[in-house]
């Protein structure tokens, strides 16, 4: 079974909320940023197999986006919305610099 990438991200709130380690936006930015430090590490790991090496940074990315779920749940941000004018203004910063 296949669902939407939209789909997911509600499940993941859902998730997320259901929890019983629902915490505060602080300790869910700690959390990020020590899982954003760890996928640094990794990619400084040169004795990894290439196959292992993209397993770990894949099964990291992940845990890196279900944290973010826990943010955009925390604050109800509209993820969709959020990243289509982070793309709208980095796309406008990108032309009037050529």
């Amino acid at each position: 079974m296949s669902i939407h990438f939209e789909e997911l991200w509600e499940k993941c709130e859902q998730l997320q909320k259901e929890s019983s380690k629902e915490g505060s936006e602080s300790s869910i930015v700690d959390e990020l940023m020590m899982k954003l430090n760890l996928y640094q590490v990794i990619g400084e790991k040169s004795e990894l197999s290439a196959a292992d090496h993209e397993k770990i940074k894949s099964r990291t990315i992940g845990e890196i986006l279900l944290t973010l779920t826990g943010l955009s749940y925390k604050d109800n941000i509209n993820v969709f919305e959020a990243l289509n004018v982070a793309m709208q203004y980095r796309t406008l910063e990108s032309y009037t610099k050529k």
